[in-house]
């Protein structure tokens, strides 16, 4: 088994639906990687991208955004660093309307006992349970 990661580019032809071989070979990648000896990864900026791409370019929802980040994270054969952190972050940014970047950093913290950031950004993160929000 060797490993790879995916780029975002790859992720989005199947969530965008706009690129037919593109498509295939996409999904054919990602079904048949176990059978070819590949253990496929997705890097936090990969999913913080993707978040970024489907909201500003592709103009969706956050709902639709959540589902189809909930669909990578549930993918057997994919392998997510700081999958909790998604998964968490992901509920709070569509429940509470909070920057994705934002809530992931609040949690990501959190997740490694960190519970004070000092930023200028204030909004966003003193709407996230249980971080200390400073100014320097």
């Amino acid at each position: 088994m060797h490993k790879a990661f995916i780029d975002t580019s790859v992720i989005l032809r199947i969530l965008v639906q706009d690129d037919n071989i593109k498509i295939k070979a996409s999904v054919k990648l990602i079904r048949e990687s176990k059978k070819r000896g590949i253990i496929l990864h997705i890097l936090p900026v990969v999913i913080l991208e993707i978040v970024w791409v489907l909201e500003k370019v592709y103009k969706y929802d956050k709902k639709t955004i959540r589902e189809h980040i909930d669909a990578i994270l549930n993918t057997p054969e994919l392998r997510c660093e700081m999958e909790s952190v998604f998964r968490m972050a992901i509920r709070t940014y569509e429940e509470k309307n909070i920057k994705f970047a934002d809530v992931v950093m609040g949690y990501w913290g959190m997740e490694r006992d960190i519970f004070v950031v000092y930023t200028y950004d204030e909004k966003d993160f003193r709407r996230i349970e249980n971080l200390e929000v400073q100014k320097p």
